[in-house]
């Protein structure tokens, strides 16, 4: 009899093709828990999607090719999202590794940034049980190109909204399938479920040595193409990098001392990038005029940037980090 018990109880948790659940009670409501999915199709051969939430947090990891991948951190109480990114060159190479902060409305926006037309979702009356949870198909068409097959469940409560992904709605899908021109494109299948507490670990913004805070061009540019679209950063969570008293001190800084360097007449464009490391120290500074980096005067300029005295570095919750300065004069 208990022989009998364990396979009946194995049979139960782990689904046909190696899905596998420790959820006791599927018609319950699961705040808190991990999801892990599986990803294949035309452009997403071996990825994999894993999700982690509680009431107050979520954490979207994604896995894609040759160590490539994408994590974010939600911190619903705040609405804010810290998005560390892993691009990869094409040998597999470490190439990049940077951080974004984002509102939820801005990764959406991100995400949706591909237009196929009007979106229309059609709910059907089709039902499958997956891993014990009941789930109901939808059918999303964008215009005639794109068309989504869900099977969602309203028990799984991730509270977070992820597009093209089975977080497209506020129910979460246990299978997706993404069509472009009638060829899957990718699709997600639910390789594990599960209820057991998250660490707080999990949830904190925290930013490994590696990666820099990206700072965007309207930052501290001179430039009046880029310095016109400069937005108030209304992060709590980060803080640019700046010199002497603030954002106005940097560019004040800029303007005197490259004064020299900066002659309209001559309609040169002035481009000056660098990192500015935890220790406030200069880093990789690089200088082009008119686009090009063997410009006679792109040495000076780079002595003047050498020359300054220390930043005050970019810092995320409090503690400092590295970032990557872009200066468009």
């Amino acid at each position: 009899m208990r022989i009998l018990t364990i396979l009946l109880t194995l049979a139960f948790l782990t689904g046909c093709n190696g899905q596998v659940s420790t959820v006791k009670d599927p018609n319950s409501d699961l705040e808190e828990g991990k999801l892990t999915f599986s990803v294949s199709g035309e452009t997403a051969s071996n990825w994999e999607l894993e999700i982690l939430f509680n009431q107050e947090n979520a954490v979207i990891k994604e896995k894609y090719a040759r160590g490539a991948g994408r994590k974010y951190i939600y911190d619903k109480t705040t609405n804010e999202i810290l998005g560390l990114y892993d691009d990869v060159a094409i040998f597999g190479t470490a190439k990049d590794q940077y951080i974004i902060y984002h509102t939820p409305e801005e990764l959406i926006k991100l995400t949706l940034s591909s237009n196929y037309g009007d979106t229309t979702i059609t709910k059907t009356q089709e039902f499958k049980e997956i891993l014990g949870y009941k789930c109901q198909k939808s059918i999303i068409a964008h215009g005639n190109q794109v068309t989504v097959e869900v099977w969602l469940t309203d028990k799984i409560k991730t509270g977070i909204i992820y597009p093209w992904t089975p977080l497209t709605f506020d129910k979460v899908a246990l299978e997706y399938e993404l069509k472009i021109l009638g060829k899957t494109d990718r699709k997600y299948i639910i390789k594990s479920i599960s209820d057991e507490p998250i660490e707080s670990s999990e949830f904190e913004h925290v930013v490994p040595d590696d990666y820099y805070l990206v700072v965007p061009l309207s930052e501290l540019s001179i430039d009046s193409m880029w310095s016109k679209s400069f937005e108030e950063n209304t992060f709590k969570s980060f803080s640019y990098p700046y010199y002497g008293n603030g954002r106005e001190s940097t560019i004040e800084y800029f303007r005197s001392e490259l004064k020299n360097y900066i002659d309209k007449t001559e309609n040169k464009s002035i481009s000056i990038d660098f990192y500015i490391n935890q220790d406030s120290s200069l880093s990789n500074i690089e200088v082009s005029i008119n686009y090009s980096k063997k410009d006679k005067q792109s040495p000076e300029i780079k002595r003047v940037i050498e020359s300054m005295p220390k930043w005050t570095p970019a810092k995320v919750k409090g503690k400092p980090v590295k970032s990557k300065v872009g200066i468009a004069i």
